[in-house]
């Protein structure tokens, strides 16, 4: 979660066939400009077989070098953008009289206890989550990632000839994008919601915090037809309207949907009838994601019609490149 001190960032994010990369510098008055954006497809699905793959990765690495040949993109200052479930997320109480070198110890600790397998060894960062409004008590955010996928992914690095500076989340890219587009107020209760053919994540921020996250594939929102893209718009509405009121009352957030303040829509399968069902239905406001909404726009970079009317679908390369 820490910062690269360079000013020229590279997002990419991969995610089954499709490659995004994103190119953004930031100006000495602050203004975060897009040099470049690609979008292409991969001939080998990017999940968590291909990474236990060799040869897959080898494949995908392979293409990303090609690709980023055709359009003479920049392969160094890497933001590579993993999806989170292949990492765990967890939220853990501190102690304010643990030195640093304490926190660390803990944090270790807590991994150990929560990790899929206690021979399994974890790459871990973590970040503290300032105190809410009139509390004292103080929570970080643990996110661990098995050694091994990294060990992996690093193969993939090196068939594209990348040098990745970080690793990063989905789902903290997008929250990123977001909060570099839109003025999320303090006290707010904030849904961003990832929408695609193959399910749902739903990301929860509590004062401007993180608070929650969870994917909801599919296959467990009890359809009988699991890709989301064949889904009528109002069925769709209904599913997530479910799935949010329930995260809302678990967490005892509220009793119904409208204790939260904001939505947030994106991803690949954000469609203009679920947008507008959600908006004439409740009281909040609902937004389709914006992520270039405050981006200066390079004369070089062409954002073609599925672009302009889709913007939606980079928000979590471009909250990479934002880094």
């Amino acid at each position: 979660m820490s910062k690269i001190d360079h000013e020229m960032r590279v997002g990419i994010f991969v995610k089954q066939k499709d490659f995004r990369l994103v190119e953004i510098d930031k100006s000495s008055s602050g203004q975060f400009r897009i040099n470049k954006l690609i979008q292409a497809t991969i001939d080998t699905k990017f999940d968590y077989q291909a990474i236990q793959n060799d040869s897959h990765l080898a494949d995908i690495g392979n293409k990303i070098f090609e690709i980023l040949n055709l359009f003479e993109a920049g392969k160094k200052n890497i933001i590579f953008t993993i999806e989170s479930p292949l990492a765990m997320i967890k939220k853990i109480p501190m102690d304010d009289s643990l030195s640093q070198e304490e926190l660390i110890d803990h944090v270790h600790w807590e991994v150990k206890q929560f990790s899929y397998s206690p021979d399994d060894e974890y790459i871990v960062d973590f970040q503290k989550i300032n105190a809410p409004n009139g509390q004292s008590s103080q929570q970080i955010i643990v996110v661990s990632v098995r050694e091994k996928i990294i060990q992996q992914l690093k193969k993939l690095f090196a068939a594209a000839k990348l040098l990745v500076k970080v690793v990063e989340l989905d789902i903290f890219a997008a929250i990123r994008a977001i909060e570099n587009n839109y003025d999320l107020k303090s006290g707010e209760v904030v849904s961003l919601i990832d929408i695609d053919s193959f399910g749902m994540k739903f990301t929860i921020l509590k004062d401007k915090n993180f608070f929650f996250s969870q994917e909801i594939p599919s296959s467990k929102l009890g359809l009988e037809k699991k890709n989301l893209m064949s889904v009528e718009d109002i069925d769709l509405a209904r599913l997530i309207s479910r799935e949010l009121r329930r995260i809302v009352q678990d967490h005892q957030l509220g009793d119904s949907i409208e204790s939260v303040d904001r939505i947030f829509l994106y991803g690949d399968l954000v469609k203009d009838g679920v947008l507008e069902n959600l908006q004439n239905n409740y009281s909040l406001k609902v937004d389709k994601t914006n992520p270039i909404r405050n981006l200066f726009v390079g004369p070089k970079v062409h954002l073609d019609e599925k672009i302009s009317s889709h913007p939606e679908a980079l928000t979590v390369c471009i909250g990479s490149a934002l880094r």
